[in-house]
């Protein structure tokens, strides 16, 4: 008879279902269900028993909640699951053992309950104390619905898997490759490989799949030998591939430097550490290894290299020093400049190339090497091997570490003997020029005045010639002091000031420089503008002021604005004939600055107005 009664130990009389279900189906028959909302085993409907047949003899974690209080009944292999919530759990409702984690796992049994549809879930995470203390779990989940005969949801069948183990064993193996990683990059390397030597099958982390343009899962589970190959410069494949041969020969351990082709479009070099395993037979099995990006690396080769070729070639002495002033590095220029050879002076101190008379110039630049600065175009004399002297330019640089510091100088020497002797036979030759000028205009003031003898010689026209000789031989001076190549358009003006004092002008205007010629026209150009202010304008009077303005207009063509206006002066009207002042100003000076000049005799003060291009051979400061 299959529904047959027992007595358990209580004396309770019970349906002998479940008919066997280990030590859960024991629990199950000997539990009083009378006391909870599914009654006597005996009025349980069949779909129930039907479900609690089927979850207690299977192998699977399973638990049923039954109702809409999700009564627990569970097996044997879920016991481990809820640990000293068990055997309480057993036909009580869900709520009262799984308190901590009810706010999530009640909605996901009503979804079930309600909708009739199964929840599936991979490594789902759950909050649970089963073991005195809280944890943080994972399940593999499936809740299915349980239906009564008229199709209605009546339970959850929950069947689960617990995968902790699993999930906390992967987060800890990502941490530690997250750390191998970062380790990895901090010492350079770029990542590891394993090559199958029997399949040629090439098996790597993703960094070093980038880096051969291959898609970094594709390096994770195997790619072709050939596949990293494509990826290699193709002027250095050969070269790998002959050495990757000799090593699975040989047993040697293989060390190769070569460039690869990222995606990007760059050029990396790698620095490649490999070995062959062999198998039991002596035969190559695999060859591991890791890379190391040295771009940078070879990439401060290659520049020092140039600098290294630069610094050989080179006329110039190129030396290098420590703070105590020792020599550290000597070049060719250096040798066939001062006659010392490499071998001679290196580790000897720079002193010895510095004549007695001068010795104290070297503290002094080392102090300022030691600040940070850099010592350009210092001109100075140096002694040779021979003791000769020999005039030099020197531009000094510190030298700095990797951190900054300044350990040193580098030092450019340059022969300026041949321009020293140019210059000063060309300050030589300007000086007689100078003299001779002077001595002419001297001979040309004496014939005036041996000319206009007698009273004749304080007559106006002999003091204008001489004024104006004067303003001529005062502009030569001008442009010599320049060695007569040009002279600033603010010392022209400044010329004024001598005669007629500081306080009488105002003057605002750029640096600008002149061709000689320029600027002897417009200092006598100046000259008669400043005598008819003192005869007739603003300076033959006491408050009168004179206005000299002159600015760069930077239009397509570049042009100098210069503007003299005076006022505070006697009213002004226009002259009734033009002498020669006027002539020289509007005409002379025009022709030579090829642009207009204008005089405007306003009532308020005569104003000469100069718009002239840029010459070419004029120099702006910002220019120069």
């Amino acid at each position: 008879m299959l529904d047959r009664e027992r007595q358990d130990p209580s004396g309770i009389q019970n349906d002998a279902f479940p008919y066997r279900g280990g030590e859960m189906g024991t629990l199950i028959r000997a539990f009083d269900w009378t006391k909870t909302s599914l009654g006597p085993i005996a009025s349980w409907p069949s779909h129930l028993k039907s479900a609690i047949g089927l979850m207690l003899p299977a192998k699977a974690q399973i638990v049923l909640f039954w109702g809409p209080e999700f009564i627990a009944l569970y097996n044997d292999a879920y016991v481990p699951t809820i640990g000293d919530k068990h055997p309480q759990a057993l036909g009580r409702p869900a709520r009262e053992n799984w308190v901590e984690l009810w706010d999530d796992l009640e909605p996901l049994l009503r979804q079930v309950l309600l909708t009739g549809e199964t929840v599936f879930a991979k490594g789902r995470p759950f909050h649970i104390e089963r073991h005195g203390y809280p944890e943080n779990v994972y399940f593999d989940i499936s809740y299915s619905p349980v239906h009564d005969e008229a199709g209605a949801v009546q339970g959850v069948l929950c069947i689960v898997d617990e995968t902790t183990q699993r999930i906390v064993a992967e987060q800890a193996l990502a941490r530690t490759e997250e750390r191998l990683s970062y380790a990895l990059q901090a010492a350079g390397m770029i990542g590891i490989f394993d090559t199958d030597l029997r399949s040629n099958v090439v098996y790597s982390d993703a960094r070093f799949a980038t880096m051969f343009s291959l898609d970094p899962e594709k390096g994770e589970s195997g790619a072709p030998l050939a596949d990293y190959l494509a990826g290699i410069h193709r002027d250095d494949v050969e070269r790998v591939s002959r050495a990757i041969q000799n090593a699975v020969v040989t047993g040697e351990k293989c060390l190769l430097e070569y460039r690869v082709l990222p995606k990007d479009g760059s050029v990396r070099w790698l620095e490649v550490h490999g070995q062959c395993l062999y198998d039991e037979a002596g035969k190559p099995w695999r060859m591991s290894g890791i890379a190391v990006d040295i771009t940078q690396r070879k990439r401060a080769e290659l520049a020092m290299g140039r600098l290294a070729a630069i610094v050989e070639s080179s006329d110039d002495a190129i030396i290098s020093k420590d703070l105590d002033g020792i020599i550290t590095s000597w070049n060719d220029g250096a040798e066939r400049l001062f006659g010392y050879t490499a071998e001679e002076i290196i580790g000897k101190s720079i002193t010895l190339l510095i004549p007695d008379d001068r010795q104290g110039e070297e503290p002094d630049i080392l102090a300022r090497l030691r600040n940070g600065e850099r010592v350009e175009h210092f001109e100075t004399i140096r002694r040779r091997k021979d003791g000769s002297l020999v005039d030099l330019s020197l531009t000094i640089s510190p030298i700095r570490d990797e951190h900054g510091g300044i350990v040193g100088a580098s030092k450019i020497a340059r022969d300026i003997t041949d321009r020293k002797a140019v210059e000063s036979l060309r300050q030589t030759l300007v000086g007689e020029l100078k003299h001779r000028l002077k001595n002419t205009l001297s001979t040309v003031l004496a014939i005036a005045r041996q000319s206009f003898r007698g009273h004749e010689a304080d007559s106006p026209d002999y003091q204008k010639f001489e004024a104006r000789l004067l303003a001529l031989a005062n502009g030569h001076d001008l442009i010599t002091r320049e060695a007569w190549e040009s002279a600033e358009l603010a010392d022209v003006v400044a010329q004024l000031l001598t005669s007629y004092g500081r306080t009488r002008f105002e003057i605002e205007g750029p640096d600008l420089r002149l061709s000689p010629k320029s600027a002897l026209t417009l200092t006598l150009a100046l000259h008669e503008l400043a005598t008819n202010a003192a005869k007739y304008g603003a300076l033959s009077v006491l408050h009168g002021q004179v206005s000299i303005r002159w600015n760069i207009e930077h239009a397509d063509t570049p042009r100098l604005l210069f503007r003299w206006q005076e006022r505070n002066g006697p009213a002004v009207s226009p002259p009734t004939r033009r002498g020669f002042g006027s002539q020289l100003i509007e005409r002379a000076l025009g022709l030579e600055l090829k642009g207009k000049v204008r005089i405007i005799y306003d009532p308020a003060g005569v104003i000469c107005e100069i718009v002239a291009p840029l010459s070419a051979e004029w120099e702006e400061a910002s220019q120069t």
